[in-house]
């Protein structure tokens, strides 16, 4: 027979792709934000960034003007993206990816 064999991606592959941010790495996020970013209204960006669909793993990828009119200050915006992906990469996420 002269059928193509089918090779079965590996569950490695799988597991190696970031985890989806979970709603309580959201909030333990956003308050580090507050206290140890010094964006002081972090909390109140929270819900308009959940509406977007805008979590940890992507918010360094997004457009800042678009995160301005979402009603983040321009000063926020960059405090929150730098931020994001150190507290991502780092073990604060990793100790939350539990939850």
């Amino acid at each position: 027979s002269s059928a193509i064999p089918h090779t079965p991606q590996s569950q490695e592959a799988n597991m190696s792709s970031p985890p989806i941010p979970s709603p309580s790495q959201l909030a333990h996020f956003h308050q580090y934000a507050k206290t140890s970013l010094r964006v002081h209204y972090a909390l109140s960006y929270k819900s308009a960034l959940e509406l977007h669909g805008i979590g940890l793993d992507i918010l360094q990828d997004e457009d800042n003007k678009f995160l301005s009119n979402l009603g983040i200050s321009a000063g926020d915006v960059i405090c929150l993206k730098k931020g994001s992906a150190a507290w991502w990469n780092g073990p604060n996420a990793k100790h939350k990816q539990s939850d």
